[in-house]
């Protein structure tokens, strides 16, 4: 997508999208998170005027953004979201036509309960200007992991919680996506938005943001991987989850396993997962409309072993319309633990 000068603003006077330095009024913008099914509603600093554009008339929109995850073999993970910003106008000027919507230094996400379909609100009904945004921009602050086996992993200066001690380091890409935000682009032609209310999903891929360093036991690296996608515009895929007759999960990586160790993906414009919950039902929420090939993600496990997991989904690929839900149904025929070799 090339660059994309910033829409012009209304007859009233206010703003083009995403003018230098620009903060929007929200009303109230309000942060969740989520620890472990109960929420906590804390406000987030206070945004600026935004000119003419405090009311809902044509030429202002509204815009919530929702924080999801897909799942990741840790038993913790807790991230800071610093700020929020829209980007319209010059994509490889940081400060060209950035419309800031949310910042916030304090709070620690609950990635891990982000799962099922559950979310949490990172910016709630902020009024934008009407025009076209080609991005979505995203500063992490300080970040923690707790892996399954204990091992705590957590960035200089996090704030952990009481007699919890970090064992190793987690260490954040450099360069000038940390410095600027890192990036996510907007499906298709960029967010489009003219009076009207639009409702964002941004996945935080755990899986594919936290990986160890070769040869350096003590230390993650934390390289966050985001998809955006349209809510107003998304559907959903879920379905249900039956090992066939005789077949059983194996004990894995040092402990039991079962269903809720399954994990569905659907591969299309966009990668997504959705693991299996003890219901044993999954949900992938807030999908771009598409084709969609239907699949299962190995699990690895912090000693190294690996649960592969065959199954036959009930339609091998979905195609989704502008929000339109499939159901696609899961029959487990093998399930077997690779266990890493000793020494």
């Amino acid at each position: 997508m090339g660059d994309r000068p910033a829409a012009e603003g209304d007859a009233s006077g206010s703003k083009p999208p995403g003018s230098p330095g620009t903060t929007v009024q929200s009303s109230p913008v309000e942060i969740v998170q989520m620890f472990k099914g109960t929420r906590f509603l804390l406000p987030l600093l206070a945004a600026a005027a935004l000119g003419a554009c405090e009311g809902t008339d044509s030429g202002s929109s509204r815009i919530s953004v929702r924080l999801v995850d897909a799942p990741g073999d840790f038993k913790e993970v807790k991230v800071q979201i610093t700020e929020l910003y829209l980007q319209g106008g010059n994509e490889s000027d940081s400060t060209s036509g950035r419309l800031t919507l949310a910042t916030d230094t304090a709070k620690y996400f609950d990635l891990l309960a982000l799962v099922g379909g559950a979310g949490a609100d990172l910016v709630k009904d902020a009024v934008i200007p009407a025009g076209t945004y080609s991005q979505l921009r995203v500063r992490v602050g300080s970040a923690y992991v707790v892996t399954k086996d204990g091992k705590v992993y957590a960035t200089p200066g996090a704030v952990l919680p009481a007699g919890m001690t970090a064992t190793g380091t987690v260490n954040l890409t450099s360069g000038k996506s940390r410095a600027s935000g890192y990036k996510v682009r907007f499906p298709g032609e960029g967010l489009t938005v003219d009076g009207d209310t639009r409702v964002v999903a941004l996945d935080f891929d755990v899986a594919r943001s936290f990986g160890h360093v070769a040869g350096k036991s003590g230390q993650v690296i934390l390289n966050p991987q985001f998809t955006v996608t349209n809510v107003q515009l998304s559907g959903g895929i879920s379905g249900l989850v039956t090992p066939a007759a005789g077949v059983a999960f194996p004990a894995c990586g040092g402990a039991a396993t079962d269903v809720t160790h399954f994990v569905a993906t659907a591969t299309g414009p966009t990668t997504l997962s959705a693991k299996a919950q003890a219901d044993s039902r999954y949900k992938m929420a807030y999908v771009a409309p598409g084709t969609y090939t239907m699949g299962v993600a190995p699990v690895g496990y912090a000693n190294g072993d690996s649960l592969k997991i065959a199954a036959t989904p009930s339609v091998p690929s979905v195609t989704l319309a502008s929000g339109q839900n499939a159901v696609v149904d899961y029959s487990v025929t093998a399930a077997t633990c690779k266990v890493k070799p000793a020494g």
